[in-house]
């Protein structure tokens, strides 16, 4: 399959199912907190992965993702991550920062990983907020039910 940016963009953006729900709980697994669950494009035509990992010490250091699933080809294709400030590095500024990767043409046809290019963001700062921001941008429907959004009242004691 050649992967320009216009089929990335509508593979991040076309509406997607729920078709294998994600547990209840994160599950703890070698120091983070794991969860993944699968979507489908409404049309049945692109089927996902998706994945939420949180550091159990560090809860800044979190990353929740979409995996593009071919069905021609093996294997996986990570086309977006949002990831938590998960500390200062010496190359990377961003990593101080909320940010989001996202795959591009380039980068697959390169070789390298698809999800290389990053901007940061201030949409989220924890991975509650992450993955409500995630699911509107990659666009996953009736996920209230999975990822319920808690808001307290004002007038609430």
């Amino acid at each position: 399959m050649e992967y320009t940016d216009e089929l990335i963009a509508t593979l991040i953006g076309c509406l997607k199912k729920i078709t294998k729900p994600p547990s209840k709980n994160l599950k703890p697994d070698r120091g983070h907190l794991k969860n993944n669950f699968e979507v489908e494009s409404e049309d049945g035509e692109h089927s996902f992965t998706c994945f939420i990992r949180v550091n159990e010490k560090f809860l800044e250091n979190f990353s929740v993702g979409l995996d593009y699933v071919p069905k021609d080809e093996p294997g996986n294709v990570m086309l977006l991550r949002c990831n938590g400030p998960h500390g200062p590095h010496k190359v990377h500024d961003h990593h101080t920062f909320c940010h989001i990767h996202k795959a591009t043409a380039e980068t697959i046809s390169k070789g390298l990983k698809p999800e290389s290019n990053i901007e940061v963001t201030d949409g989220y700062s924890s991975y509650q907020e992450a993955i409500q921001y995630f699911l509107k941008l990659a666009n996953i429907r009736d996920d209230e039910h999975f990822f319920p959004t808690t808001q307290l009242s004002l007038f609430q004691s």
